[in-house]
């Protein structure tokens, strides 16, 4: 086979933006959907390249680019024009002429030539008719020149004004030329796959005139104008309007002929057959690209319509409602505050968004909630996941009283009295009504979703179901890579089908039972014994709880143990890099060291599923025996609380203020009546405290299986050469792995995309983005006045002064000293084990439910959540002092 330096066939031009420019890039994915394009082949940007440094010309551009007053048109013209005239005097190398001729002999038909700059046809940039077309070329000698033309209209008057206006650097332009077969056209023109005069999205319009379509792209002529009106059945056509067409351009022998055809003009030049045909294909085409498209098509003297090019429509009049939707990181940071890969995203956001948010919405009857603004639940911005709080707004409207709506829920919302503004939320009505209809329909529809219920029923889901299922996944991992392709991805589906009944009752669990009860249990605290002992007395009533949570870190601080009670594994795991020591362990087989190994062993069977994040693309614990000593470390030496004594002080100190509390409420004349309404309250925030941290648990499972079989799929993605390390394959979507996993096309190169995510991925992985998004602004609330006095969520109680720590990657985790104050962006049950080592604990993201809050209360050690920029603002070896209840931070100079 013929290898190709300078050129590739336009099908493979797909994801190859910088070789062969956006133009071709489009036309490739065109091919690669299905859709009818014209054959051809691109010459690339390495051609161009060539050209210019064969003939000395990049420099010699530059250098008169830099000269170009760009406030004076005469000197954009001339300078323009000198460019021009040395291009066309210049030679094409005769490597990239004879791969031309090779190329052309294989279409031996009449071709257009158009230049495939990469800057056209971007979302981003409005840049189209900048460069050349030049249409039914039928000799060699033409095309060379047509392609030196196309090489030169990347330094026209326009195309130069614009890279300088969007500030585009002149050294990174670059040009391909599309060399196509001409299309015999019968009619051809332009679908506008939006209205692009009054920004409507559910309106597409076609304009169309007889022979080519460049009548109607340059403006020649009047088209005809058909509106329509989309539709998922069929599309309406609403209007009809025949041009004058007064110019007509057609091919012929010597190139192309505008005339006028008095006898043709006063018809419609496409039937209403045609017209819904082209409506159809461009709806698809639109649905692929995911964005309003300018498409260019023709249609030939047998009725076949062909795609000339596709392009976005930069200049739509923006109308989609979901702009003015405010989206926020606040309700992430309690339930999903980890670095999102994209695959992730749609894993596990999709039963977040269907199970979570849709069906349960129908089931308690809130038709607002299934609405074009509520349908979408979640976005992905910076590799964060962002929550609609136009959802949640309804959600609190629906089901949450004004009287409980307290900081700790006003924190997913911005300050202000904006739509979506905590003033706004805190004074919304309340649907009495349809809360209690809602509970009528659970009760009916769902059984399982009654606060009595929905707890045991996951723990029998969990026994019975889920259990045996990851027992028998785990014992059969290694059969995985002898799976066929359909049976992998049938695994897939199975092990997301068992996860539903997960979601289907966390969707009571967490936002109903668990944020519902803890909010009763403050109000009801507030109200009994006063606003300022109640927020003390909160966080010692809900903690002192047995969960997975505080079970793991009992485990890991076991191991702990195990190497505190032996001198040669303390020295051991001191000195030895985390990714080392269990190397040294097989090694020694001394009996302390075959101690540690066995304890490693049981922990992985009982937890190695687990890790320090939610995020599939890490790896677990079992996988990365690392993971476990960078937490060993510090653990291991000096000070550390002791765990089961800690735990003793919680029940004691949870129960002697219980009785307290009980006592205070008892003192009243309807006390008794009183308490034993809260006691009940109180034991079923606890018991949904509890359910929050087994469903973590679980669902770490379930991380753990989908982790196994997409990594399979990407080893084998890997073998195709699709993938560099199958972990990247955490940066494709689910239908892209599909296809590539299912369909039996020819591979497209995926390594672009992939690299632009991956590398968004890591550049935000570490960083806590702006916590609110409107359309693509940023913002977050107003940052603190007094620069020495940070200010927060008290989340655990106690005061404790001491140095900081700052750490924004859990792989720091070994640095960490006894007693240091931890500032941390967020935290995650795979962080919690070192809380036994610190003094208090600070995170920017999380309220007083968030796994930190939560695992601090468990130790004891102050915690205040939500402080803006902490980590930007404090600095490792400052001295600080935290204070648990007021929610502050203070830094001591």
């Amino acid at each position: 086979m013929q290898a190709f330096t300078y050129s590739c066939n336009l099908s493979e031009a797909f994801h190859n933006l910088e070789l062969c420019g956006a133009k071709s890039a489009n036309l490739g994915k065109l091919i690669y959907f299905g859709f009818p394009v014209p054959e051809g082949f691109v010459i690339n940007t390495s051609a161009f390249k060539l050209f210019l440094e064969h003939n000395k010309l990049q420099n010699w551009v530059n250098t008169l680019v830099s000269k170009i007053d760009f406030n004076d048109s005469n000197s954009i013209n001339s300078i323009a024009e000198e460019i021009r005239q040395r291009i066309l005097e210049s030679e094409l190398p005769q490597e990239i002429v004879e791969e031309i001729k090779i190329r052309y002999s294989m279409i031996e038909s009449p071709v257009a030539i158009r230049s495939s700059a990469t800057l056209e046809d971007l979302s981003s940039a409005s840049s189209a008719g900048q460069m050349e077309t030049s249409l039914n070329i039928t000799s060699f000698e033409a095309v060379i020149d047509k392609i030196t033309e196309c090489f030169a209209s990347l330094y026209s008057p326009r195309a130069l004004a614009y890279r300088h206006r969007i500030q585009f650097n002149e050294k990174d332009t670059l040009i391909a030329v599309i060399i196509q077969k001409m299309v015999p056209s019968k009619s051809a023109g332009v679908i506008f796959t939006a209205n692009p005069v009054t920004g409507d999205k559910t309106e597409l319009i076609i304009e169309s005139n007889w022979g080519l379509g460049e009548s109607v792209v340059s403006g020649y002529a009047e088209p005809d104008k058909f509106i329509l009106k989309k539709s998922v059945e069929e599309n309406q056509i609403l209007s009809r309007e025949i041009g004058s067409k007064n110019i007509i351009i057609d091919a012929s022998e010597t190139g192309i002929i505008h005339k006028k055809d008095d006898e043709r003009k006063e018809k419609a030049s496409l039937t209403d057959e045609e017209i819904i045909q082209l409506s159809k294909i461009a709806v698809k085409i639109e649905t692929e690209f995911n964005e309003a498209q300018d498409i260019e098509w023709a249609i030939d003297y047998e009725g076949k319509p062909r795609i000339l090019q596709s392009r976005p429509i930069t200049f739509l009049k923006e109308t989609n409602p979901m702009d003015n939707i405010v989206w926020s990181r606040g309700y992430s940071d309690d339930y999903w505050n980890d670095a999102v890969s994209p695959l992730f995203f749609e894993l596990l956001g999709d039963h977040l968004t269907e199970i979570v948010n849709v069906e349960l919405n129908k089931i308690m009857g809130y038709n607002t909630l299934n609405t074009s603004e509520t349908s979408r639940l979640l976005r992905l911005h910076k590799a964060h996941a962002y929550f609609n709080l136009e959802v949640l707004m309804q959600k609190v409207s629906n089901e949450i009283p004004g009287f409980l709506r307290n900081e700790d829920l006003l924190n997913y919302f911005p300050t202000g009295r904006g739509k979506y503004g905590k003033d706004t939320i805190k004074n919304l009505p309340f649907n009495l009504f349809g809360r209690l209809w809602a509970e009528l329909r659970v009760a009916i529809k769902d059984p399982n979703g009654k606060a009595s219920k929905t707890a045991t029923a996951y723990n029998e889901w969990t026994h019975n179901i889920l259990n045996p299922y990851f027992e028998e996944f785990m014992e059969n991992l290694n059969k995985l890579s002898e799976y066929s392709n359909q049976e992998l991805f049938n695994k897939s589906y199975e092990a997301n089908e068992i996860m539903i009944s997960h979601y289907r009752l966390v969707r009571y669990g967490i936002p109903v039972h668990n944020i519902g009860m803890n909010l009763l249990t403050q109000y009801l605290l507030n109200r009994w014994i006063g606003r300022e002992e109640a927020s003390r007395i909160y966080p010692i009533l809900v903690s002192g709880l047995e969960h997975k949570t505080s079970e793991t870190n009992s485990r890991i601080n076991e191991l702990a143990d195990i190497v505190r009670s032996s001198q040669e594994l303390t020295k051991l795991i001191h000195e030895t890099p985390s990714n080392e020591i269990i190397g040294r362990l097989e090694q020694t087989k001394t009996t302390d060291s075959v101690r540690l190994q066995s304890g490693l062993k049981k922990f992985n069977i009982d937890f190695g599923f687990r890790g320090f994040t939610r995020e599939a693309y890490y790896k677990r614990w079992g996988e990365d025996p690392s993971l476990i000593f960078n937490i060993l470390k510090p653990l291991a030496i000096g000070n550390v609380i002791n765990f089961s004594e800690i735990e003793k002080q919680n029940i004691d100190l949870k129960n002697e203020t219980e009785k307290y509390v009980k006592e205070k409420i008892n003192s009243s004349l309807t006390g008794p009546i009183k308490w034993k309404f809260f006691s009940g309250i109180l034991n079923t925030a606890r018991k949904y405290i509890i359910f929050r941290e087994q469903q973590r648990y679980n669902l770490d499972k379930w991380i753990t299986m989908m982790r196994y079989i997409y990594l399979e799929a990407g080893k084998r993605f890997v073998q195709q050469g699709i993938l560099k390390d199958p972990s990247e394959i955490f940066f494709l979507n689910k239908k892209e792995v599909k296809t590539l996993l299912l369909e039996n096309k020819e591979p497209i190169n995926f390594k672009p995309i992939i690299l632009e995510r991956e590398s968004s991925f890591h550049r935000y992985e570490n960083i806590t983005p702006p916590k609110f998004l409107q359309g693509e602004r940023e913002f977050n609330d107003p940052p603190p006045l007094d620069s020495k006095i940070l200010k927060g969520m008290p989340a655990s109680q106690g005061l404790h002064t001491a140095p900081i720590r700052v750490l924004l990657i859990i792989d720091d985790i070994w640095k960490v000293k006894a007693g240091e104050i931890l500032i941390v962006p967020r935290t995650d049950p795979g962080w919690t084990p070192i809380f036994s080592k610190i003094g208090g604990l600070v995170t920017e993201t999380g309220g007083i439910l968030s796994h930190g809050a939560v695992v601090a209360r468990e130790y004891g050690i102050p915690a205040v959540t939500n402080v803006y920029n902490a980590c930007k603002i404090l600095k490792t070896g400052m001295n600080g002092t935290i204070d648990g209840v007021k929610g502050e931070v203070t830094i001591i100079e």
